[in-house]
């Protein structure tokens, strides 16, 4: 009969707290306390949920998230063939298309790359 020995040392205490402390703290969002998105952190930066989201008679929509920061999505252009959207949020500020989504220093600059990128 071949008797097998568990060599396996037991959990300690201090080992179950430090892999619970592991656990738990790689599971939480990097964030630092009051940040506020710009566009240069905002890709790189924990996303927090909307508690609020409504629409607008205009076609935009604006709402707060969970940090209550406030957020808004509106068209460029109330043409429908032109799927053009401008989304801000604190400081940072984005525009999202049917073509891609891209950073640009105003609306007429956004319309031109969309313009770009439609016929390309």
């Amino acid at each position: 009969m071949v008797k097998i020995m568990n060599t396996r040392k037991p959990l300690t205490i201090v080992t179950f707290v430090c892999t619970l402390v592991f656990i738990v703290l790689g599971t939480l969002p990097l964030q630092a306390s009051g940040q506020t998105y710009t566009k240069e952190n905002f890709l790189f930066s924990y996303h927090y949920k909307p508690v609020s989201f409504s629409l607008a008679d205009d076609g935009s929509f604006y709402g707060t998230l969970e940090n209550g920061s406030v957020f808004s999505q509106a068209p460029i252009l109330s043409n429908p063939s032109v799927r053009l959207n401008k989304f801000t949020v604190d400081q940072a500020a984005f525009y999202t298309s049917d073509q891609g989504t891209f950073q640009a220093s105003t609306n007429l600059v956004a319309l031109s790359i969309y313009s770009y990128l439609s016929n390309a």
